[in-house]
């Protein structure tokens, strides 16, 4: 009976020891480039323990995070699209224009250019705004919070990628922690 409490506590702390290593698994350094300009996406995922190396000025790195992100019109938002730019410009501009896209936001982590982990998040945003108004473009502060959003759910599931994992240990293993 005691054997089999002691190989239980064994058991146990082998369990939570893993799962520390999982949790404690730290990239070394990596270029962060991005699509958009957002100090406060790069701050983000700098803070998170896993990214703590992550510079915007490593050039000399081969590991690179790439953030990026594309508007995808749905079938309804097309429709809606069209309809309401024609109102909007019959109108003069008075009208908003209205539409519907799907964010796709990719991190793209690379080493030597080549994609090891591509996690993409979707969501669904409408916007009515004027033909005058955003005239830079961009997000606007409901995308870039959703945007923001994601950080942690990305970065769990790049310490969940195996890849990623394996680059880590053969980084630690050359190069030491």
């Amino acid at each position: 009976m005691k054997g089999m409490i002691f190989g239980a506590l064994a058991l146990t702390g082998l369990m939570t020891s893993v799962a520390a290593q999982e949790q404690a698994m730290v990239l070394p350094p990596v270029l962060f480039v991005s699509t958009f300009d957002s100090t406060e996406l790069f701050d983000k995922l700098k803070s998170s323990q896993q990214l703590g190396n992550i510079d915007k000025e490593n050039l000399g790195t081969p590991l690179r995070l790439v953030v990026s992100y594309k508007l995808q019109p749905t079938a309804g938002g097309t429709a809606a699209g069209l309809t309401s730019a024609i109102l909007a410009g019959s109108s003069l501009g008075i009208l908003p224009v209205v539409t519907n896209n799907d964010l796709v936001l990719t991190y793209d982590f690379r080493v030597h250019g080549k994609s090891v982990s591509r996690i993409e998040y979707r969501e669904n945003f409408t916007q009515a705004q004027n033909m005058y108004s955003n005239q830079l473009g961009g997000l606007d502060k409901d995308s870039m919070a959703w945007v923001l959003s994601t950080t942690d759910k990305f970065v769990a599931d790049l310490v969940q990628n195996q890849e990623v994992k394996t680059l880590v240990e053969e980084y630690s293993f050359y190069f030491g922690s």
